[in-house]
């Protein structure tokens, strides 16, 4: 899956799925030597929170806005635009890094410097929490029943899934839209986690004629032709709500905004493709699969 460069900051400013309970009380660590942990990517640091490890955090990035403790270490700015001097001050003795951006100049200057510096493969699926989880283990020591409750929650979501969309009889079209105010406007195509969620959900990506993203255009809008318009919460409030979104050309002549078919859901959870990614599958395919009139 390709990411869009800003998608990693959809986690700036989630029913959690998982061993642990909402609001991600920590569990308890191992008793092992305590670790000073950099985590660089926000699904990883609520993975580390879910498996005990939380506490050991020194720092994230930006993206690290859930759970709500996470907001509490100290952030380390964007996996782009890392400075190196300072994360060495904190002294990490492992970085757990997206293995997409671990070619990332700071990160092979931190590798050089003799800090530990791991990539964690991240796929755009319901199962990627636990593979996540298992590379975690590969570096701290995480018990094997923990990483067993992870995939056990995550069937069970799954199946909650399925019973959902069993009693579907359409297959909508849903436009993501990704913005950050009217002036930075993009459209979802093929080969992005927007595209993957939405099928997940038993949508389909209303973008095929391109892959990755590219600037919403009124013609793409109406050739797109809509049943849903989705888009992040903070997007959506970035253009100053449904009133805001009204005044993007060619909006209007959706069936998604004729029928007020707007879906905003938190970027992290949406997107995440984290523990909790069948839950927030089985809340998009419940709202997508409403009876739309062209």
């Amino acid at each position: 899956m390709k990411y869009f460069p800003v998608f990693l900051l959809l986690l700036l400013g989630l029913t959690a799925c998982g061993p642990s309970s909402e609001g991600h009380p920590e569990a308890e660590t191992t008793g092992a030597e305590e670790q000073r942990i950099v985590s660089l990517n926000g699904t990883l640091t609520e993975l580390l929170y879910d498996l005990g490890y939380g506490d050991q955090l020194v720092g994230v990035d930006v993206t690290s806005s859930y759970p709500a403790a996470a907001n509490e270490v100290p952030k380390l700015g964007h996996v782009s635009q890392l400075n190196v001097e300072g994360m060495l001050a904190l002294r990490p003795t492992v970085v757990f890094v997206a293995d997409e951006a671990k070619d990332k100049p700071a990160l092979k200057t931190l590798a050089e410097a003799g800090v530990k510096v791991v990539p964690v493969k991240m796929n755009a699926t319901l199962d990627n929490a636990v593979v996540a989880a298992k590379t975690l283990a590969d570096h701290l020591p995480i018990e094997t029943d923990k990483i067993d409750a992870y995939a056990a929650s995550i069937g069970s979501d799954k199946q909650v899934l399925e019973t959902t969309l069993e009693g579907t009889e359409i297959t909508p079209r849903v436009l993501f839209i990704y913005a950050r105010g009217a002036k930075q406007l993009m459209v979802a195509g093929t080969d992005t986690e927007a595209a993957a969620m939405i099928v997940l959900a038993g949508g389909e990506n209303a973008i095929q004629s391109f892959s990755d993203f590219k600037p919403l255009t009124p013609e793409a809008l109406v050739e797109a032709a809509p049943d849903a318009i989705l888009m992040f919460s903070s997007g959506l409030a970035s253009l100053d709500g449904k009133d805001g979104l009204a005044n993007i050309p060619g909006i209007s002549q959706t069936p998604a905004f004729r029928n007020d078919h707007i879906i905003a859901m938190d970027g992290h959870y949406l997107l995440g493709f984290g523990p909790r990614a069948a839950k927030a599958a089985n809340e998009l395919a419940q709202q997508i699969h409403v009876s739309v009139t062209k």
